[in-house]
């Protein structure tokens, strides 16, 4: 069974596939064979976005940068082979914006989908059920030792602690000091 870094739940059949690259680049595949029969009619081809954005998310961001800079180069290379009218120059320059703005984008989807990552894995880190000894509130970790709250939340989280305490504390334990305030 796969499972997610974030917890044990079992990850869904259509993100598994997703996360191979083989669907990237075989959607990609796609892209360029419907992009070579419909070329005379769309200048910039806006399918090319859907594998580059699925590599920048769900695969590692080296393949949408390759298909980023793919694409547009074998799209040059179809319209080079078919003698369209223009000139190089200026077909050079179309592929070089497309590979500009392709890189950019798996640029934008990779660090959004590190982030959202991390920032779920932030959200679930203290989730769940902890076990705690209910005397002395110590924690057991993954490893089964027992940790102190304190030391099990400082090592898990940013968090850290000051310690004082609270009046039915105070007045339980303390009872016997007087507070001058």
């Amino acid at each position: 069974m796969v499972t997610t870094n974030i917890s044990n739940a079992p990850v869904a059949w259509y993100i598994r596939v997703l996360q191979q690259p083989v669907t990237s680049f075989g959607l990609a595949a796609l892209c360029l064979a419907l992009d070579f029969s419909t070329e005379p009619y769309i200048t910039f081809p806006i399918t090319f976005i859907i594998p580059v954005a699925i590599a920048a998310w769900f695969c590692r961001s080296p393949y949408a940068y390759s298909l980023a800079i793919i694409q547009p180069l074998v799209r040059l290379s179809f319209t080079c082979l078919r003698h369209a009218p223009g000139n190089i120059n200026d077909l050079i320059a179309n592929s070089g914006i497309r590979v500009v703005v392709l890189v950019l984008l798996a640029y934008l989807i990779s660090r959004t989908a590190r982030q959202t990552r991390e920032l779920a894995k932030r959200v679930n880190l203290l989730e769940g059920i902890l076990p705690i000894c209910s005397l002395c509130k110590k924690i057991r970790d993954e490893r089964g030792d027992w940790q102190p709250v304190e030391i099990y939340v400082s090592n898990r989280t940013d968090a850290l602690f000051s310690h004082s305490l609270c009046p039915d504390c105070l007045k339980r334990d303390y009872r016997h000091v007087q507070v001058e305030g």
